[in-house]
């Protein structure tokens, strides 16, 4: 692969375009090897478990590489388990697009999720919404107001896309771009997606368990009834005079969380 950066690398990370695409390609190859590990040590008849280790450790080991660049900031979504980098202009999202070789140009988003929505309001205007501005109608717009980490990322930050292909055997291949979102989900590209290198050697940052702590001995462990455990402390509160008056019947459970942890690739 040539070693030479498109303008949009450099626009949007500076000089620190390449330590980027290098950090990108071994953060991807971490991720493999970790999921892989996981299935290993499970011994499943299937790919749950590689598929949910390679979900987490596709931003996990990401946020790994890129963290000590100067001015990379991790950015967590509304109600999304992982936290997102930021670097430079450019705001990373990787995710598995195929689980062979595919045709990268032709890539879809896993769902339409509300995080998705969310993400892609830092990225070009889809087409068929363009088309609609040119012939004077107003069209159909993906939006989504910005939650969470999200609504602090400064004005003209742009989705930095990192889609790539693997599965429980082998990591395929791995790219990045900048793209809209067209109809059903199919990426719109406004640069051609680059290859990223995926280099073989995989590192490790701090310190992972690599065997089972010594447990205490038969004799010092107690197992206890739930009858011996602490009671519980019960707080109670009064309601409002104006609840009671409007017999507005009491809250006894918090509203639901809309979760943002739904990518359909998470379990494959």
């Amino acid at each position: 692969m040539s070693e030479s950066l498109s303008p949009w690398a450099t626009e949007v990370f500076g000089k620190q375009a390449s330590a980027v695409r290098m950090f990108l390609g071994q953060a991807l190859r971490n991720m493999q090897a970790n999921a892989q590990a996981a299935q290993e040590q499970t011994d499943s008849r299937t790919n749950h478990t590689y598929g949910t280790a390679r979900w987490q450790n596709q931003f996990e080991r990401v946020q790994d590489e890129l963290k000590d660049l100067p001015g990379a900031t991790p950015v967590r979504p509304f109600g999304f388990p992982f936290e997102l980098m930021l670097v430079g202009r450019g705001l990373i999202y990787p995710f598995l697009y195929s689980k062979t070789k595919a045709d990268v140009r032709t890539a879809r988003i896993p769902s339409e999720s509300q995080l998705v929505k969310e993400l892609f309001t830092f990225a070009p205007e889809p087409k068929h919404v363009q088309d609609a501005f040119d012939l004077g109608f107003e069209g159909t717009v993906l939006t989504a107001e910005p939650r969470g980490g999200l609504a602090a990322i400064p004005q003209g930050t742009r989705l930095i896309l990192v889609p790539f292909a693997c599965n429980a055997s082998e990591l395929l291949e791995a790219h990045w771009g900048i793209a809209a979102l067209g109809e059903n989900r199919h990426l719109e590209w406004a640069t051609v997606p680059e290859p990223l290198a995926l280099p073989q050697t995989v590192t490790s940052h701090g310190t992972r368990l690599a065997s089972v702590p010594d447990q205490a001995a038969t004799s010092a462990r107690k197992h206890t009834s739930f009858t011996e455990g602490s009671e519980p402390t019960l707080t109670l509160s009064s309601r409002a005079a104006s609840e009671r008056l409007r017999d507005i019947p009491p809250q006894t459970e918090a509203q639901p969380v809309e979760d943002q942890t739904s990518e359909e690739d998470a379990t494959h």
